[in-house]
């Protein structure tokens, strides 16, 4: 997510998964080409790459989604655009409600086959709190430091 505007009267975040959406369409591609290519000599090897392109395609309609979300004094709300091939939606919720915005984070663990390694990654979204609500700014949890810095922006514009 990434801050497109930014004033004393209006704050405006944008997350547009570019990388994400490439990559599962390129996947998708490729295992079209590939159920292409082998439908004459194998049927079933066909239907397995046309079988896993459907499900790269469902996972590029649950998580490639752009969102925006806008902060505005003047209108006294906040609005939440999502935008997907699925269609989009908007929800709004008032300004004065909001308390703050802080981090929502996982972890996930998983261990080695041979049981001797374990690993720990983190994943983080954004969330507003709206009352006794939470509010995720995105669907999507991701790597790094941006659900922090996204957090740190708009507590900061609700301070001002």
């Amino acid at each position: 997510m990434q801050i497109r505007e930014i004033s004393p009267r209006r704050l405006t975040l944008e997350d547009r998964p570019w990388l994400l959406g490439i990559i599962l369409a390129v996947v998708i591609l490729f295992l079209l080409l590939l159920a292409l290519a082998t439908a004459g000599e194998s049927l079933w090897l066909a239907f397995a790459m046309l079988l896993m392109a459907a499900l790269f395609g469902a996972a590029f309609m649950a998580f490639v989604r752009r969102v925006i979300v806008i902060f505005d004094r003047d209108t006294g709300m906040v609005v939440i655009r999502t935008k997907s091939v699925l269609g989009q939606s908007e929800t709004t919720h008032p300004l004065a409600g909001i308390s703050h915005a802080s981090v929502e984070t996982t972890v996930s663990r998983s261990t080695s086959s041979n049981g001797r390694r374990s690993t720990t990654s983190q994943t983080h979204r954004t969330v507003l709190h709206i009352g006794a609500e939470v509010v995720p700014l995105t669907q999507v949890y991701s790597v790094g430091q941006g659900a922090e810095r996204m957090a740190t922006a708009i507590n900061d514009w609700l301070k001002q």
